[in-house]
């Protein structure tokens, strides 16, 4: 990507996260892979995740750190400053005498020699002191930089004399036209990919020596430049007194605070063992380089960082993007506003974007209104309509419009400007199943729409009860994104479902997005960052050295367009490249810190030969720090203590291991580091140690001592356990029955006293009926209504007192006694009425809240099906599986209003109920009959128990 509409993506380490400075003087790497880093106020060393800072206090000769140079053979640290050199050894610092001048350059050839510009001039460095090297024969030369290549060859710059480097510990002029004496070169890279090239920096701009020839390049750097570095792949960055240059065949990028760098001085710019670019910078600390995906945010000219959704607009090259805050579109590398012709706020909320066949653009918010661009201007296409919210829309093969709303999918009719409702199921994502077919994603499963009226849902293992926000078809699959349970991958021939979550590597549950883009991958979207498939087995593509980036995907927000993926987040539009660089395959770095045991403590070469310990000294703590600058937060760890173990462990994150109680014995430790993704390091980490047994130690006396504690600890917790458990059964026996009397006396009570009282209303009935005679038949209806109240009133008390009966605290006699209600409610009636019901073989506990709740549920259930459904046949089901009660009754009349019936008591009470027992109760109903279904997830309420 292009211009300066987007955000490039820098991450950055300042004093916040522990440098100790933020005037970055200059970066390398030591042979550890650790970063070090010179700043104004003393030097950092970074391992990924953490800076250690040295300074004056710990033996520095200056915090004023100018430079650094690494000898990888012998484990050195060269730090030139304002007050000469200092050597770190690992241990402590050596600061070298007579060298009280500015060290701005430290250079290491790859022989190890360590060379140093000190007053305008070259010094070796020994190993106590230093000695001038004389570049030319001039002994007033004047040595503006020195640099080393990848090569481990040195180059000067001598002002007035030209370019050198040293071979065979000979200094050798490169022969160059004389325009290189009148430059002050204070920067020297040798091209690593062109034979025979070099870039010079100078105080006059960009210069590159080739063939002998020098010639100026890049003459839009008007500006300062101060470092040079080349990456992996070839491309030139160049670091300035404000900001950085990224140079590539094609193009050339200028890096700040307007993309996601800054404006600072660039320093020094360091490519690391893993082709990592970090920058130094002159009062922001460090950054790393990112190139895996672009921004676009409020920094570039969005109202809102929220990027609800994208796609192509009528002009070539242009992307239009909805937030919450409007329209914007990005074309010529510049980001404008769409205005809206409303004064309705929420019509500036974008829902969706989605450009049809006539390269029109429909915009569907949450309550604003449908609204489509004709190429000219913005119309209201829902006029008339009372507020919908658009979900999702989809332009089918025939160049229809299908809409997702709230109140259920529509069909947009262009004769006559109306919206055509076709289901009412609220819905979320929309797919062409194929040709008069569209399936709708809805909160608790699929819905197949045919020849655009009929709608059935689904029955799709998995996917029933689910919410579905998108879906994608590749072959004969059908890929549903869910909000809860990942991605169900039915195919679609031989009705096979396949699961793919968060258990199996997806970062997350919630399914936004997805995507197939021209190579066959599939994006996921997801509400914890973006996965990759492979379309031919749906398998997990996993990164190498990429981040895991944390963003929130928004629904149905993923575009491809002209080789790069647009992607709606909460952290603005990303852009990734179809087809991306290579990753690097740079394996971590592990190195062991430290170790440490009671006696004291071992680092560096103490490492390197056994360690041998008294037998006192037996426990043991081992610290180790694996290096992955990629992707710190990656990096996991797998040991083995080879003497105790022989395979490693399972990887962690913990970057130490405690050993304690070692036996006698010679042991190697071995620690490898491992990224989530699978890369292992390339180096094995170890050291060996010894500890001697004591003199009384013999083979019989551990035996004896170990079988002695393990009984002695088995006893104990066979008592302890034993007597818990005796407790436990006999306060869970006195609890239970004292439930079952009070629940038996109670039916009992009630029983006897009401039903004797009912007996005694009916006999005086039945008297009251005898003085009367058969002409007064108002008095007799009167009487007649009695005894029907009577007769319904002990109907209605007999599941009461079937409720309070212990015996029927049951799934089973709860189904059961539905089954039997709805067999004499049905009886002698042209309904037909059929059960079926599965619970399995287990005898499963219903509390009596949850049974009563239940019972009142399907009784009014069963009584609106015989009152009101007008259906031919009424089925009663259940499935009882992992804790998951699903219980359906569903028939085949005409169906009803499900929202005018919630104005009545039947219907509200029944969602009353459920939402007491913390169980989710759906009512569908259609054309081709109602269902009521309740599901009750046993497992996160405990209400029963199984026995």
């Amino acid at each position: 990507m292009n211009g300066v509409a987007q955000r490039y993506n820098f991450e950055q380490y300042d004093i916040e996260d522990g440098l100790t400075q933020s005037q970055v003087t200059s970066i390398i790497q030591d042979g550890k892979h650790r970063l070090w880093i010179t700043t104004l106020g003393g030097i950092s060393c970074f391992n990924g995740k953490q800076f250690t800072s040295y300074s004056k206090t710990n033996g520095l000769n200056s915090n004023f750190t100018l430079s650094l140079a690494v000898n990888k053979q012998k484990d050195l640290l060269f730090i030139g400053s304002a007050k000469g050199i200092s050597k770190y050894d690992g241990h402590s610092f050596y600061n070298y005498p007579n060298s009280d001048r500015w060290v701005n350059r430290l250079t290491t050839d790859k022989n190890g020699t360590t060379y140093a510009l000190n007053g305008k001039r070259v010094f070796k460095i020994n190993d106590r002191n230093f000695e001038l090297t004389a570049v030319t024969s001039d002994t007033a030369e004047t040595i503006t930089t020195i640099k080393t290549d990848a090569r481990g060859k040195v180059w000067a710059a001598v002002y007035t004399k030209g370019l050198y480097y040293l071979e065979n510990n000979k200094w050798t002029e490169r022969k160059l036209d004389k325009t290189i004496q009148d430059l002050i070169v204070t920067n020297i890279l040798v091209d690593n990919f062109t034979k025979d090239k070099i870039w010079l920096l100078t105080t006059e701009g960009v210069y590159v020596a080739k063939n002998n020839m020098l010639s100026r390049v890049l003459p839009q750097i008007d500006i300062k430049c101060m470092s040079i570095e080349q990456d992996h792949k070839g491309n030139i960055w160049i670091g300035t007194n404000r900001g950085a240059y990224y140079i590539t065949p094609e193009r050339v990028i200028y890096f700040n605070s307007k993309n996601g760098f800054t404006d600072n001085v660039v320093n020094d710019i360091f490519k690391d063992a893993e082709n990592n670019i970090w920058l130094g910078t002159d009062g922001s600390g460090i950054y790393k380089f990112d190139d895996n995906y672009v921004t676009f945010d409020e920094t570039q000219g969005l109202n809102s960082k929220i990027v609800m959704t994208i796609t192509k607009g009528p002009a070539v090259g242009e992307i239009w993007m909805g937030s919450y805050s409007g329209i914007f579109v990005y074309k010529n590398k510049m980001v404008s506003k769409v205005n809206m012709p409303s004064g309705n706020e929420v019509s500036s909320h974008i829902n969706f974007l989605y450009a049809d066949h006539k390269k029109h653009i429909w915009i569907g918010t949450p309550g604003g209104g449908l609204w489509r661009h004709n190429g000219k201007q913005i119309e209201q296409m829902d006029k008339g309509y009372r507020s919908i919210a658009y979900n999702a829309i989809i332009e089918d093969s025939s160049n229809n419009i299908w809409l997702s709303t709230n109140y259920g999918c529509f069909q947009y009719d262009e004769s006559s400007k109306k919206l055509i409702r076709i289901t009412n199921q609220f819905g979320g994502g929309l797919m062409e199943m194929g040709r008069d077919s569209i399936i709708m994603g809805s909160q608790d499963g699929a819905y197949l729409i045919m020849k655009k009226k009929n709608a059935r849902r689904l029955n799709i293992k998995g996917i029933n009860g689910s919410s579905i926000l998108c879906m994608l078809k590749v072959r004969e699959y059908i890929i549903f994104g869910t909000a809860d349970y990942g991605i169900f991958i039915w195919n679609s021939k031989t009705r096979a479902t396949r699961n793919i979550s968060s258990k199996t590597g997806l970062v997350s549950d919630h399914i936004y997005s997805l995507l197939k883009d021209s190579r066959g991958i599939i994006w996921v979207g997801t509400g914890r960052g973006i996965n990759k498939l492979n379309s031919a087995d749906f398998n997990i593509i996993k990164n190498t050295n990429e981040n895991d980036l944390l963003v929130e995907c928004n629904q149905n927000a993923m575009i491809e367009t002209n080789g790069y993926i647009w992607i709606g987040t909460t952290k603005g539009a990303l852009v990734y490249r179809v087809n991306p660089l290579t990753a690097s395959k740079i394996k971590p770095y592990i190195y062991i810190s430290s170790v440490n045991i009671p006696a004291g403590n071992y680092k560096g070469k103490d490492l390197n030969k056994r360690i041998i310990l008294p037998y006192k000294n037996n426990s043991i703590t081992v610290n180790y720090t694996g290096i992955y600058l990629s992707n710190p937060a990656s990096v996991m760890y797998k040991y083995r203590l080879i003497g105790m173990d022989s395979s490693y462990s399972e990887a962690n994150s913990n970057s130490s291991m405690n050993f304690t109680s070692i036996p006698p014995g010679e042991y190697t430790f071995q620690v490898k580091a491992i990224t989530k993704h699978g890369l292992i390091s390339a180096n094995t980490a170890s050291f060996s140690f010894e500890i001697l047994p004591p003199y009384y130690q013999t083979t019989i006396f551990k035996f004896f001592t170990v079988f002695l504690i393990i009984i002695l600890i088995m006893l104990t917790v066979y008592i302890i356990l034993t007597l818990n458990e005796r407790k436990r059964k006999l306060r869970l026996r006195i609890k239970l029955e004292e439930q079952f009397k009070i629940r038996k006396q109670t039916a009992e009570d009630f029983h006897d006293d009401l039903g004797n009282k009912l007996t005694r209303i009916t006999v005086l009935s039945e008297v009251l009926s005898s003085m009367i005679s058969k002409d007064e038949t108002e008095k007799r209806a009167i009487l007649t209504k009695i005894s029907k109240n009577v007769d319904e009133l002990y109907i209605g008390t007999r599941d009461i007192l079937w409720s309070l009966n212990p015996k029927n605290d049951t799934l089973n006699q709860l189904l059961d006694h539905i089954k039997d209600f709805g067999n004499e409610m049905f009886n002698e009636t042209a309904i037909s009425f059929k059960v079926d019901i599965d619970t399995g073989d287990k005898e499963t506990k219903v509390s009596l809240d949850m049974s009563r709740n239940i019972l009142m549920i399907f009784k009014e259930s069963i009584h609106n099906a015989l009152k009101h459904a007008n259906a031919r046949n009424v089925t009663f089901s259940t499935r009882l599986n992992n804790g998951l009660l699903l219980i359906t009754l569903e028939d085949d009349g005409p169906g009803f209003d499900t929202e005018y019936a919630k104005n009545g008591h039947g219907i509200n009470n029944m969602y009353v109920r459920a939402k007491r027992i913390r169980a989710d109760l759906n009512i569908t109903s259609g054309s081709s009959g109602t269902a009521i279904c309740l599901i009750v997830n046993f497992s996160t309420l405990k209400h029963f128990k199984n026995v």
